[in-house]
């Protein structure tokens, strides 16, 4: 008899429903400890804001998706940005997109933004080589040789 017929791998039909019913228990929260119930903690904070018509149904939402990223990313050491960088990186984003997009010039970005001209300049720069990366190369060129 094999190892997987007398401990079968049912990780896959754990049931979330059973799992959030019995978050209030004792045992099952002295479980949810260090960085999964900070992150319980963080997203109740943020829903509080969020769910203000909704305030019983926050833990119980902050708690289902937790639990989802760790059903998805349990096992993985994942890298979390901090949100400074996070934010300079979505705020970068925006900057380049208002200004592809949406054609605003650089000149009333700063303003938008509060930000140096030259600064400006530089995240359109770096965005515009960034997303020449990411696009699809449709004419050969990264095929071709130099000889």
């Amino acid at each position: 008899m094999s190892q997987d017929q007398l401990f079968p791998n049912d990780t896959d039909r754990l049931d979330p429903n059973k799992v959030l019913a019995h978050m209030e228990d004792p045992s099952v929260m002295h479980r949810w400890e260090g960085t999964i119930k900070e992150m319980v903690e963080i997203a109740e904070a943020e829903l509080k804001g969020k769910l203000q018509d909704r305030p019983e149904a926050v833990a119980e939402i902050a708690r289902a998706v937790v639990f989802a990223i760790c059903d998805t990313m349990g096992g993985a050491v994942v890298y979390l940005p901090r949100g400074d960088s996070l934010k300079k990186a979505m705020r970068d984003a925006a900057i380049y997109r208002d200004w592809r997009d949406a054609n605003i010039q650089p000149t009333d970005l700063v303003r938008k933004y509060k930000l140096a001209s030259p600064t400006i300049y530089d995240i359109i720069a770096r965005q515009r080589a960034l997303h020449r990366r990411n696009e699809p190369d449709l004419f050969g060129f990264d095929d071709r040789t130099v000889h």
